[in-house]
């Protein structure tokens, strides 16, 4: 009997402690139901604080985008932050809605999520950096109210619309002139292959014709070639020098740019120092390193002293600077051309091609080389094409391994023909692995593009003509 009262009891005291508990649970429902109810629009119309920015979204048509269906999260700016709010965007509807729509986003977003930067997409195809309870410059003050559509952030700053940093080099009066105006010369049309409409083919030239209009698109060669500084979900840092800095700069270089006119030397030399001014990370002042790592590999020093300006972008930072000087040395890179990697040959010889794996004791590492044996021909070539070759004089060096005979022979490199006097034939002695200094020579003019031959000797014989080697390396004297 006592057992079935202890049972009793028992049962009442849980089902007791359920009732409070579902209570609490409902309680705890009822609170946040009531804010799941609200769209993004009437929350943000409940709060008295953001009247200001409510009066901005009704003005704009937002107020409709934020009341829908669609998930969004707002960062809502303060009465307070709308203070200083320019006249001349209040008055422009265009320049009110780029601004009211750099407040929200395409997606619910909440704080405790952003642990590492975040680049995010706002509805005015602008980015902003969310990190923790920061957006852009702005502190989130209150944070991560749910709502029926969506997230409500309230900031403590607006988040101003900045051009990106394209816009800005092209807009922003205070950039010095000479590297601008070079910047904004490089526009160029190219072939556009994916919109081209082919209406016939050249019965000369068997060459598709194409309908005019839809064969080319305009782009700029920085865009292609270095960054597309225009991309929003992206961040770069832009390098512009002084005027006297850029002259400066560009004198430098035109030794090794030398050709037959002096606007063309003036072009290339440009190039070969604009290119290097652009990094896919953004600084600041404060963390702007002392040296970069231009895409192509060149150092590039940077004195923050120097620094004239620093200009905010929607995607990055623009630094104007007094100087910026890089060495010749880090610039002009050394060629290094894998031998087994050539273009041509002067005549097929497959049959007695090899390409060799091997491992040398002076580098304590794997090589692959390509060696040409028995081949029965005098002067017979191989041929390799380098670009963009500085005017300036070159030390050259091999690796060529003689591992299959005892006996030397000699071959040589051809520096634009095969035959060319410039560097004399070299022995290639037995088991040899070390780097053997060929010679010099000089480029006088820049070459878009030179052929290098490795050539054999003059001669018929199997033991006397072979062709061995693993890399090439021409070295620019500086």
């Amino acid at each position: 009997m006592r057992s079935r009262i202890n049972k009793t009891v028992l049962l009442i005291v849980v089902a007791a402690a359920l009732v409070v508990g579902c209570k609490k649970w409902d309680d705890h429902n009822a609170v946040t139901d009531a804010n799941l109810t609200k769209n993004l629009m009437e929350q943000i119309s409940e709060n008295t604080a953001l009247s200001k920015f409510a009066e901005l979204l009704t003005k704009t048509g937002y107020d409709k985008v934020i009341a829908s269906s669609k998930t969004f999260t707002v960062f809502a700016p303060t009465n307070t932050a709308l203070t200083s709010l320019a006249a001349g965007i209040l008055n422009d509807t265009a320049k009110l809605r780029q601004f009211v729509g750099n407040h929200i986003a395409t997606q619910s977003l909440f704080t405790n999520a952003a642990i590492t930067k975040q680049r995010i997409a706002m509805l005015n195809g602008k980015y902003n950096n969310l990190l923790a309870k920061n957006i852009g410059d702005a502190a989130i003050t209150t944070s991560d109210q749910a709502t029926k559509n969506g997230v409500l952030q309230v900031i403590d700053k607006m988040l101003p619309v900045y051009d990106n940093t394209w816009e800005t080099l092209k807009n922003n009066t205070t950039i010095p002139a000479s590297q601008k105006n070079y910047m904004l010369s490089l526009f160029r049309k190219i072939f556009d292959g994916q919109n081209a409409v082919q209406v016939g083919v050249n019965p000369v030239t068997g060459l598709p014709v194409y309908q005019p209009g839809t064969d080319s698109v305009q782009t700029n060669l920085f865009w292609r070639n270095v960054y597309d500084v225009r991309q929003e979900q992206n961040e770069y840092s832009l390098f512009i020098l002084t005027d006297d800095a850029w002259s400066t700069e560009v004198e430098k270089f035109k030794p090794f740019f030398a050709t037959g006119t002096t606007d063309s030397t003036t072009e290339l030399s440009s190039w070969s120092v604009v290119k290097d001014f652009a990094v896919d990370t953004v600084y600041t002042a404060a963390t702007l390193p002392d040296t970069i790592i231009s895409k192509f590999g060149v150092k590039v020093p940077l004195d923050k002293a120097a620094i004239v300006q620093t200009i905010k972008t929607s995607n990055g930072n623009i630094f104007v600077l007094g100087k910026a000087d890089v060495k010749p040395i880090d610039k002009l890179k050394q060629f290094y051309i894998e031998a087994e990697n050539y273009r041509v040959t002067s005549a097929d010889r497959r049959g007695n091609t090899y390409f060799r794996d091997r491992f040398s004791p002076v580098a304590n590492k794997d090589f692959r080389d390509v060696l040409v044996f028995n081949h029965g021909l005098a002067l017979f070539n191989i041929n390799y094409r380098i670009s963009n070759v500085y005017s300036t004089k070159y030390k050259a060096y091999w690796v060529a391994v003689n591992d299959f005979q005892t006996a030397a022979f000699t071959q040589k490199l051809g520096i634009g023909i095969p035959t060319s006097a410039t560097l004399p034939y070299t022995s290639v002695t037995a088991n040899n692995f070390n780097e053997v200094y060929i010679g010099e020579f000089t480029i006088s003019s820049y070459q878009s593009f030179l052929d290098i031959y490795l050539t054999a000797a003059n001669s018929g014989t199997a033991a006397v003509n072979p062709i061995v080697c693993d890399y090439i390396r021409l070295v620019p004297v500086l």
